[in-house]
């Protein structure tokens, strides 16, 4: 979902990142009983910790971040890592297919991270199994 908004409005709704923390909560608390919410929190920040200063230079998007933080309360922090590594390869052979297909740099041209996130996801997802 948060690829369909980001492709259309280049922003992913905060209604969304709530709707999947509320689910990494529930998946948390389910797995580690009480001791889940602070595991949950610490999963929720680590990713906008670390990705912080991308973001402060424009680098990343918040919503890519926000997105980084669901999944990692998700699926665990060392898997977000993983597909935070893969989605900027990724999104590097991308950008050098675009440099060497329109014969240079555009400046302006914007790119949805979300989609390389999405990819490097469920690249990984095939490769692990």
């Amino acid at each position: 979902m948060a690829n369909l908004f980001d492709a259309r409005d280049y922003k992913v709704p905060n209604e969304l990142i709530i709707l999947g923390y509320a689910a990494g909560l529930f998946l948390n608390i389910q797995n580690f009983q009480l001791i889940g919410v602070v595991l949950f929190i610490i999963k929720a920040a680590l990713p906008i910790l670390i990705l912080y200063l991308l973001y402060r230079v424009k680098g990343i998007g918040s919503g890519d971040i926000k997105l980084f933080s669901v999944m990692s309360t998700l699926v665990g922090f060392e898997y977000t890592t993983d597909v935070m590594v893969a989605s900027v390869m990724l999104a590097g052979i991308a950008v050098l297919g675009l440099f060497l297909y329109e014969k240079g740099i555009n400046l302006k041209r914007r790119l949805h991270y979300s989609f390389y996130i999405t990819a490097a996801f469920f690249l990984l997802q095939i490769i692990n199994d």
